[in-house]
């Protein structure tokens, strides 16, 4: 039987299959290659981001005295008590902003020529170590007052905080009332701030830095952001008000002591603080001087939040000489506003004390 297939007209496949096969073996060498490349610049990366960590922390020096407060955890206190007689202010960061000796520097500074300060660090900022304790506004509060008096820092105290510290602050004070001699509130938070839906459901949500913030942070990728971009950094930026050596220093202990769990922890526990002191006001014999943010004041406006002025007038104090003024600026107003916010303090210390 004769073969009715023209033979010229199928397709020579046969001489392909080892050019297709080469391709193949080429595309592999090419994935694993890059890969071998990509996994040997994370490597190096790494590498040098903890050996620059290394280094840069054996050569910093603690400004102020490490107090143990909780076991062996021990928390930074950097005071200045240059004036007999005179309150001490003490300075309290917010949430996730490191040290408060360099983060309100551009506060606490011009203020220490003619009263006594203090700044203290929290359990997992700055200087200080960790702790696994919870976040509560009676443990914090605790622990900043056992700070103050194993460093030796005497009241009465005029606290200064910012933001959250603002609830740590309300704490103290009602637990120590015979302790406290005022309060300043850098747009501090206020029990009832937030709006009405943002306390239903589950309070216990964290921040969500760790674990991605972590891995960014030890494998270097937060160094580079910074080599890269400098004062602009996304991922962990510089405090423009303070030179540039202390720059550095401020950076390397966000980049590497600043706690992520125990951030994520004091995330988790900041609407069930806020609900702990619901209806909550300073005393009336404690001074108080709201200084808040117009940003954060119309903020609340767009975003429909409860009146940011309100509620601070809901927190303060009866106090005759108690204040709330509004400032130009963001929620960082010691950055924006630091001359302001040095004599509108200097001024409720110049009527109360």
């Amino acid at each position: 039987m004769t073969d009715l297939v023209d033979a010229s007209a199928v397709p020579e496949l046969t001489p392909d299959r080892p050019r297709r096969g080469r391709w193949r073996r080429r595309l592999v060498r090419t994935v694993v290659g890059v890969l071998v490349v990509g996994v040997g610049l994370l490597a190096l990366s790494t590498g040098v981001n903890q050996a620059a960590n290394a280094i840069g922390l054996a050569r910093l020096d603690v400004p102020g005295e490490l107090v143990e407060v909780d076991g062996e955890a021990r928390m930074h206190v950097y005071s200045r008590a240059e004036h007999p007689g005179a309150p001490t202010l003490v300075f309290l960061t917010g949430l996730g902003l490191g040290s408060a000796y360099y983060e309100l520097e551009s506060v606490w500074e011009p203020l220490a020529e003619n009263v006594n300060v203090a700044t203290v660090d929290y359990l997992g900022y700055g200087f200080s170590d960790s702790t696994a304790k919870d976040r509560t506004n009676q443990n914090v509060a605790t622990e900043i007052h056992t700070a103050l008096h194993g460093a030796g820092v005497e009241g009465p105290y005029v606290l200064v905080a910012h933001s959250i510290g603002g609830l740590y602050g309300l704490e103290f004070a009602e637990l120590y009332p015979d302790e406290v001699a005022g309060f300043v509130g850098l747009d501090s938070t206020a029990p009832g701030q937030q709006a009405a839906e943002d306390y239903e459901g589950d309070l216990t949500q964290d921040g969500g830095l760790h674990p991605i913030m972590s891995v960014l942070r030890f494998m270097g990728f937060v160094r580079m952001d910074r080599w890269i971009n400098g004062d602009d950094s996304s991922l962990l930026p510089s405090n423009p008000l303070l030179d540039e050596a202390e720059q550095g220093e401020d950076w390397l202990l966000d980049n590497t002591k600043l706690d992520l769990r125990l951030l994520d922890d004091e995330a988790s526990w900041a609407l069930r603080n806020d609900l702990a002191l619901a209806g909550h006001r300073f005393d009336a014999a404690i001074p108080t001087l709201m200084l808040l943010a117009k940003e954060t004041v119309d903020a609340t406006h767009e975003y429909g939040m409860p009146d940011w002025v309100e509620v601070h007038e809901a927190v303060a104090s009866e106090h005759p000489q108690s204040r709330i003024v509004t400032l130009d600026g963001s929620h960082q107003i010691y950055l924006d506003a630091p001359a302001e916010v040095v004599a509108e303090i200097r001024q409720l210390l110049a009527a109360t004390v």
